[in-house]
């Protein structure tokens, strides 16, 4: 039975900017997705990626481009989600490659004490992921063994580095897929 969930940094609570302003345009899914296929083969550059993201989107140029002022952006509904429905029912941790120091930029102290129950960083471990040190380093933080952890991360190979060292692991696409993927594991404990 799953007792605590882990969960990856850049990529799932910190997420790209772009990912979070295309959400917003669903309807314009494929559109957008063929214009950052352009830019990001440098077929075209910053100033008419903002322009046809602009146009397309009917959204002005100067709002276009202040939404991707910032390369990350934190997850609001992820972490709301995190405090109000998990918190209660598991354990949370935080397992990022970051170096020392550089989690401050994006979390305060007050932050990371009240959503995460342990914080496990690369750059204070001196191992990062997909090594399966980490994650049992996280486990035994959390005061669990790995198979009582759910991993979510947006990579693959973390997914498998997490699943090597016992733990059920988590690809993460969506908002919506995530909170999916942990109603089905509180199903099991017969929560949420």
């Amino acid at each position: 039975m799953i007792r605590g969930i882990i969960l990856d940094c850049f990529g799932v609570l910190y997420v790209d900017a772009s990912k979070v302003y295309f959400a917003n345009f669903p309807k314009l899914h494929d559109e957008l997705y063929d214009l950052n296929k352009l830019s990001d083969h440098g077929f075209i550059g910053k100033d008419d990626y903002i322009t046809s993201v602009a146009k397309i989107t009917g959204v002005s140029e100067a709002e276009t481009a202040d939404a991707f002022q910032k390369e990350y952006v934190i997850n609001d509904e992820i972490i709301d989600w995190l405090k109000r429905d998990i918190k209660p029912h598991f354990k949370i941790a935080l397992l990022s490659n970051i170096g020392r120091g550089w989690i401050q930029d994006f979390f305060d102290e007050h932050q990371l004490h009240d959503l995460f129950d342990v914080v496990v960083l690369s750059g204070e471990e001196g191992v990062t992921k997909p090594n399966p040190i980490i994650f049992e380093r996280a486990a035994e933080r959390l005061g669990l063994e790995p198979y009582e952890c759910l991993m979510v991360d947006d990579r693959q190979d973390n997914v498998e580095g997490a699943q090597t060292a016992g733990m059920q692991g988590v690809l993460f696409v969506s908002n919506h897929q995530l909170k999916e993927a942990v109603r089905a594991v509180a199903a099991e404990k017969e929560i949420l």
